[in-house]
């Protein structure tokens, strides 16, 4: 072999090296460039269908009974079972009554458990309140869902606590009036007229802490129900007792959110005033005026004042001409340009005429106030 043989097989040899080296590398290349580096790249995985799997603790928060305006607050635990962190998007409640910790961002590790206050602030109408705490987590597609309940009461309640009305069906029924705490009193009129009893004779029988009560609104045309079946008792601590009457005419349509639409103004002397507040949630725009849409009364706004996102506001109602009786009737305010209805209503009570506690024989029924207009 001449020793140019030998350099052109050297030449070659080295020749398919290069080209072996040269292919190792574009095709290096191309897929780094085909496959960037993870570390540069977010992706975000899948959302699952369904909730997240995480225990809470207790499944929901009762707090039976409380008084108008009481707030109360429990705790509930959540606890990650998984071998999987984490991460809270936000806890929301679906009624603004509730308040909860902020957990937004938080990160729930394996085997971890965090917990958050709920709280319930209690109307100061009457009857069952329930709110939802909905625990969203990322990457589920739904929540964790948790109740939070308690019903509102005075010394006394309605059972049901409303009463539905049905198109072409009279108003005819019956309901429990009992006291919380089981102390006996009497009913001394229903929608301005003398109870009628079942299974009791109030001019013979002594004072109970439950009565089976019928109700009867023939007399009134659909049209002209009245919006609340109001009951008169002789517990200072509960004198009027409201049942809602279920009808579209009746119902307050939202246009600003508030914490209330129905005021319970409890007892007001003939002679006197009653004060009292009601709360705007989520509203900036200042209180222009509130007016009385009844003849029977005046309302004058006293002060507003601003907390936060929401706008309280004190008022004050006058009854007029020395009225006596139970009373409902609208309340109208204005703030920006909307105008905002609510319901109040109470009794008017000449001091002279307050029965004895749980002695009073025959039921009283005072004279009817002005309807709203």
């Amino acid at each position: 072999m001449s020793i140019f043989s030998i350099h052109s097989s050297v030449f070659l040899g080295n020749f398919n090296v290069i080209v072996v080296v040269a292919t190792v590398l574009q095709t290096a290349l191309f897929a780094a460039q085909s496959n960037p580096p993870t570390e540069v790249v977010v992706r975000t995985g899948p959302v699952i269908i369904g909730p997240p799997p995480l225990t809470i603790d207790p499944p929901a928060l009762d707090f039976g009974f409380i008084a108008p305006g009481e707030p109360k607050t429990g705790i509930f635990t959540l606890k990650n079972p998984t071998n999987t962190p984490f991460t809270i998007v936000a806890l929301q409640p679906t009624c603004t009554c509730t308040s909860i910790t902020d957990l937004s961002g938080r990160v729930i590790a394996p085997g971890e458990s965090i917990q958050f206050d709920a709280s319930l602030a209690a109307s100061i109408a009457t009857g069952p309140r329930k709110s939802t705490v909905k625990v969203i987590v990322e990457g589920f597609s739904k929540p964790i869902e948790v109740d939070v309940r308690a019903e509102v009461v005075v010394a006394l309640r309605a059972i049901p606590p409303a009463i539905n009305v049905l198109p072409n069906v009279p108003v005819v029924g019956r309901v429990v009036i009992e006291s919380i705490d089981r102390k006996p009193f009497r009913i001394l009129s229903v929608d301005n007229r003398a109870p009628i009893f079942v299974g009791f004779d109030p001019a013979k029988d002594a004072a109970k802490s439950t009565y089976l009560v019928r109700y009867d609104f023939g007399q009134y045309a659909t049209e002209a129900l009245p919006a609340w079946c109001l009951i008169q008792t002789d517990r200072t601590d509960s004198p009027v007792l409201a049942m809602k009457m279920r009808t579209e005419k009746n119902n307050i349509i939202p246009v600003v959110r508030m914490k209330e639409y129905n005021l319970n103004l409890g007892v007001i002397a003939a002679n006197g005033s009653k004060e009292f507040t009601f709360d705007m949630v989520e509203w900036a725009e200042p209180v222009t005026s509130v007016v009385s849409l009844s003849d029977s009364f005046t309302a004058q706004m006293m002060a507003q004042e601003t907390q936060g996102k929401n706008i309280q506001v004190r008022c004050k109602v006058t009854p007029k001409n020395a009225a006596v009786g139970l009373f409902q009737f609208n309340l109208e305010l204005q703030t920006g340009d909307k105008t905002q209805n609510l319901w109040a209503y109470g009794m008017v009570q000449d001091a002279a005429s307050v029965p004895a506690q749980s002695l009073e024989k025959q039921p009283a029924t005072p004279p009817i106030l002005s309807p709203a207009k």
